[in-house]
């Protein structure tokens, strides 16, 4: 057995290989490493995040938050059971990206607020794919922006995550399992 970490979100993994994408926030198994070679005090830590930096943190914190609380309605509100067991997953990844967004930031825990979601499942796939598809633009330009490169590597990371998440919706539209 072998212990890795997410150098994204902190995550422990326990396993036999390196995981292909962290339980935790989605990030790609690139992020990956042996648990001693990542070291976990100052992950979130960056000297002096430039103003646009800190500008995209709070969007994406925002976007994030927002996004979880989508989700997790529509892990409760679908009208079918497969679709409602992805989108708790999605909802605690969002939640995952925002919270690491608000500890590059220094802010205290977010609390979800409560999101308007469909009861039919279909329609909550579609809106989830086109929110995957709005944060991989986003993450795409803030990675650019920034000047830090721990801030630019967790920018990338999302771009990643969120294709991730827009495939997925589009695979449970397309597969008559909503």
């Amino acid at each position: 057995m072998n212990i890795y970490r997410c150098t994204i979100c902190g995550e422990a993994s326990i396993a036999e290989k390196r995981p292909s994408d962290c339980p935790l926030c989605g990030a790609k198994k690139r992020y990956i490493k042996e648990l001693e070679k990542v070291k976990g005090d100052d992950l979130f830590v960056v000297k002096k995040l430039s103003d646009e930096s800190k500008k995209n943190l709070l969007l994406a914190l925002n976007m994030e938050t927002y996004n979880a609380s989508f989700y997790k309605c529509a892990s409760v509100n679908g009208d079918v059971e497969t679709v409602k067991a992805v989108f708790k997953r999605l909802a605690k990844v969002a939640r995952e990206h925002a919270d690491i967004a608000r500890k590059f930031l220094g802010l205290d825990p977010i609390i979800l607020q409560e999101e308007e979601c469909s009861l039919v499942s279909a329609e909550n796939l579609q809106k989830a794919a086109v929110r995957c598809l709005e944060a991989v633009e986003f993450y795409k330009k803030a990675a650019t922006e920034a000047r830090e490169s721990k801030i630019s590597t967790f920018f990338k990371a999302m771009i990643d995550a969120e294709e991730e998440g827009g495939i997925v919706a589009k695979k449970m539209l397309n597969s008559g399992n909503q």
